[in-house]
């Protein structure tokens, strides 16, 4: 219980800095109801505050796209050029204003909020941050270090076993945290919803690998990228994805939670390309275990943060 109550104050004490990330006023339900037809990935998101997820009948659609945007198929993955700002190539197109989709995001449910506290919402999301690092300790990472900025919160974890899976490929086992705001409300059940933008999804995809717990989702989105002239990196989910309860949900239209596929059956991959010829020009800071040049293929194995490199041909 000592280490539940320090985490406890560890969220409250972060999170006092900023309520929200927008000052986007939470949708407020009277009684929240899903719409016919509409898919549970969708209803989720509507709860995220969007209503500009849309549904189809294989659910590789996910949004409405803007004119103009450029969706790529699956098997262009591997021929992007990942030099410089080419890089981003990897994200879908900005879509109607929706920063939802340039993300992951946690989703939190948090109970018996009185309609009032909303107005100023940071109690409500402490109590939603308290949540998310439970599931951390309950999966066995301590945090090791932490910081908060006035966007994000900074968290460095350590284990034995699944961390150091992790850092024999990534730098670093930890998340970067929205700092989280109130982005609906419901007045029937008292119940608020709160949403954090996650990065570090290797992380994140690991709490939620086993979490059966009905207070918190996870959406991703289909791809997302970065990188620079040194080192680019791609992860690609498939499609726009919710998680919850075990479960892995996309948007098709008329999907019930019960037509969810089990989580192990997510294929989580991960690429990518190293530039400097002399490993020893990395900055170790940055890059703890760096490559020889040239493009690396994985599939992320989210139950036990491991890595299973693939080769470069390999058909997703």
């Amino acid at each position: 219980m000592k280490n539940i109550t320090k985490i406890a104050l560890a969220s409250v004490m972060a999170l006092t800095l900023s309520a929200c990330s927008s000052t986007k006023e939470p949708i407020v339900f009277d009684s929240f109801q899903a719409n016919e037809d509409d898919s549970f990935a969708k209803t989720t998101m509507r709860l995220a505050g969007s209503n500009k997820f849309m549904d189809s009948a294989d659910g590789d659609a996910g949004t409405r796209k803007v004119p103009g945007s450029s969706a790529m198929a699956i098997g262009q993955l591997l021929m992007l050029d990942f030099a410089g700002a080419a890089s981003t190539a990897i994200n879908d197109s900005i879509i109607e204003n929706e920063p939802l989709v340039n993300s992951a995001q946690f989703i939190v449910k948090v109970d018996n909020v009185d309609q009032s506290t909303i107005e100023n919402p940071k109690g409500i999301i402490a109590r939603a941050s308290q949540k998310l690092d439970e599931i951390a300790f309950m999966k066995g990472l301590e945090i090791e270090s932490e910081k908060t900025t006035n966007t994000q919160r900074i968290i460095t974890y350590k284990n034995k076993n699944q961390c150091e899976n992790l850092t024999l490929v990534i730098n670093r086992c930890g998340q970067y945290l929205g700092l989280g705001k109130v982005s609906s409300y419901d007045q029937e059940s008292k119940s608020a919803y709160v949403i954090f933008e996650a990065n570090g999804n290797f992380v994140s995809l690991y709490l939620m690998s086993d979490y059966i717990g009905d207070d918190v989702y996870l959406y991703h989105p289909r791809k997302l990228g970065s990188g620079n002239w040194d080192y680019s990196w791609g992860i690609y989910a498939g499609s726009h994805l919710v998680i919850h309860k075990g479960k892995v949900h996309k948007f098709i239209t008329g999907q019930s939670f019960d037509d969810g596929v089990d989580i192990s059956e997510l294929r989580y991959v991960f690429f990518e390309e190293w530039e400097k010829e002399n490993k020893s020009e990395y900055n170790e800071k940055y890059h703890k275990n760096p490559k020889d040049k040239g493009k690396y293929l994985y599939d992320y194995h989210l139950k036990d943060m491991s890595f299973t490199e693939l080769p470069l041909d390999t058909k997703l």
